[in-house]
């Protein structure tokens, strides 16, 4: 019984030094999985605080898409504004360069009129001044005549 009893301390010893050892492992191991507990919780955190930047982020750029949005809706209107302005100004300018054309063609009608009448003119000039002359000829030889027959 005695060797019955020493095989049962050795066996209680045995599974004592087992159950210590598994204790020592598992005590190992919760503070491995503590340990890396707290570093997932620290990351957690960081991770949480870097979703709700982003969310931060992402609002600010919603706001400003929008707001692009409203931008590039007004400036669709004035550049349609601007290019109806556009489309009539080149109507006038092309309306306004068939009158020019239409002016300096009358114009240049109207000076070879000027050099015409200019012409007729000096013709007319030259021709009264040639019939002025053979007038004071003529009654030149009136005047003479008439004093040669009072003299008579």
């Amino acid at each position: 019984m005695e060797n019955w009893a020493l095989q049962d301390e050795e066996k209680t010893e045995i599974q004592l030094k087992e159950a210590k050892h598994i204790a020592e492992e598992a005590g190992r191991k919760y503070e491995e999985v503590a340990r890396k507990l707290v570093i997932i919780e620290g990351d957690l955190e960081r991770t949480e605080e870097q979703a709700e930047l982003a969310e931060s982020h992402c609002w600010e750029m919603d706001e400003q898409i929008r707001l692009m949005d409203q931008n590039l809706k007004c400036l669709s209107a004035t550049e349609e504004k601007y290019s109806q302005k556009e489309d009539k100004y080149e109507e006038e300018i092309m309306i306004l360069t068939d009158k020019l054309k239409e002016a300096e063609t009358r114009a240049e009608f109207a000076e070879r009129s000027e050099a015409k009448l200019e012409k007729t003119t000096d013709d007319l000039e030259d021709k009264l001044k040639c019939t002025k002359e053979k007038h004071l000829c003529t009654q030149r030889m009136q005047d003479q005549t008439l004093l040669g027959l009072n003299k008579m």
